[in-house]
């Protein structure tokens, strides 16, 4: 699976239906391993970019949102979903700082939007923030200021953390 991903990612094969299919499989292979066993073992999972990434991204890339939502029909709903919101140039700033380059589909170059690799991560980056700020209030994400110094942002997810495992034995 990893191997097919990678050959159609570097030779640019992959539509964006393609995309969504391959990643929706490798989604549904890490649930069913990774994530359900410990679940029905009492555990608690955290898990990171769950559906709700492809959501956001194949929609982005002009997937229709409702086959993407029937697409991921399986996941298991999780008790708590946290959104890491942080403008896009903050983005930018912080993968260029720890890379020389952007990569090639995370910057959307796929979609022809730009020819400058920057300038295209900005305007696909626009289209796939739009569609977290959609899943904020269709899924009930809980928004986290990804802009604020570390120390703030672990006691708010410890917060709502706390939260939901209060709720969760009540």
């Amino acid at each position: 699976m990893k191997t097919a991903t990678r050959v159609g990612k570097k030779k640019n094969l992959l539509t964006p239906m393609t995309f969504s299919l391959l990643h929706a499989t490798d989604f549904a292979d890490r649930l069913m391993y990774k994530v359900i066993p410990p679940l029905k073992a009492g555990m608690i999972v955290l898990a990171d970019r769950y559906a709700y990434t492809a959501f956001a991204r194949d929609v982005a890339r002009g997937v229709d949102r409702q086959w993407v939502r029937d697409l991921y029909g399986f996941a298991v709903r999780p008790d708590l979903t946290l959104y890491f919101r942080v403008p896009i140039e903050v983005s930018l700033d912080r993968l260029l700082a720890r890379r020389v380059k952007l990569k090639y589909y995370e910057a959307g170059m796929d979609m022809g939007l730009s020819a400058d690799v920057e300038a295209s991560f900005r305007l696909f980056q626009e289209r796939v923030l739009a569609e977290y700020d959609r899943l904020v209030d269709e899924f009930g994400l809980r928004v986290v200021d990804a802009t604020r110094s570390i120390s703030v942002q672990q006691r708010t997810v410890r917060t709502l953390v706390a939260a939901c495992l209060e709720d969760s034995r009540g």
